[in-house]
């Protein structure tokens, strides 16, 4: 069973992305980590399905931050 969009947020949150400004109407958010260029936008409502397309995005981001981490460990 997919897990709901405030499952998700709560995992966004733990890894450190913050939550931007509402930019308009809509029920998009738009998340950005401190150390990445892109942001992570979520659409839906709290109660809705994460699509499976939003999971890949996210799993992209930490492997990109866990790269960056590493290289400042180095």
């Amino acid at each position: 069973m997919p897990r709901k969009i405030r499952e998700f947020k709560a995992q966004v949150a733990r890894e450190g992305f913050v939550y931007q400004p509402k930019r308009g109407k809509g029920s998009h958010e738009r998340w950005r980590h401190p150390l990445l260029r892109k942001t992570l936008t979520i659409a839906g409502k709290d109660g809705d399905d994460v699509p499976p397309y939003l999971e890949k995005q996210l799993e992209d981001l930490l492997a990109k931050l866990e790269e960056l981490r590493e290289e400042e460990d180095s």
